[in-house]
């Protein structure tokens, strides 16, 4: 089997990083196809029975629209952890963005 995808690793997530939660799920998200065939038996039987069901390939996808929500939310958030001072303005104008898209996601 092959498939056209770039050759990259999968992300850990890392408490001392804002943003890697984000990062890792979508990856592991684009990688879906190869994680599945990597883990298929015979390669790895062992943690075959590990593996993500359809279901929690969903909710990933849901938590990744979660999280780039905002104008977007993941580079907002990029921009503001690379602000040594943000203004209370800005966070306050952030914050609320995000309050309204995911009200709005909610609805839909």
């Amino acid at each position: 089997v092959s498939y056209q995808l770039a050759h990259l690793t999968l992300i850990r997530d890392s408490p001392t990083r804002w943003g890697s939660s984000y990062l890792m799920i979508e990856r592991a998200l684009y990688l879906r196809q190869a994680i599945e065939v990597y883990i298929s038996p015979p390669v790895m039987s062992t943690i075959f029975k590990q593996r993500l069901t359809n279901n929690e390939w969903a909710v990933l996808k849901d938590i990744k629209n979660i999280l780039e929500v905002g104008p977007p939310g993941h580079a907002l958030q990029a921009v503001m952890c690379t602000e040594h001072t943000p203004i209370l303005a800005c966070v306050l104008l952030a914050f609320d963005s995000l309050l309204s898209t995911w009200t709005r996601m909610r609805k839909e």
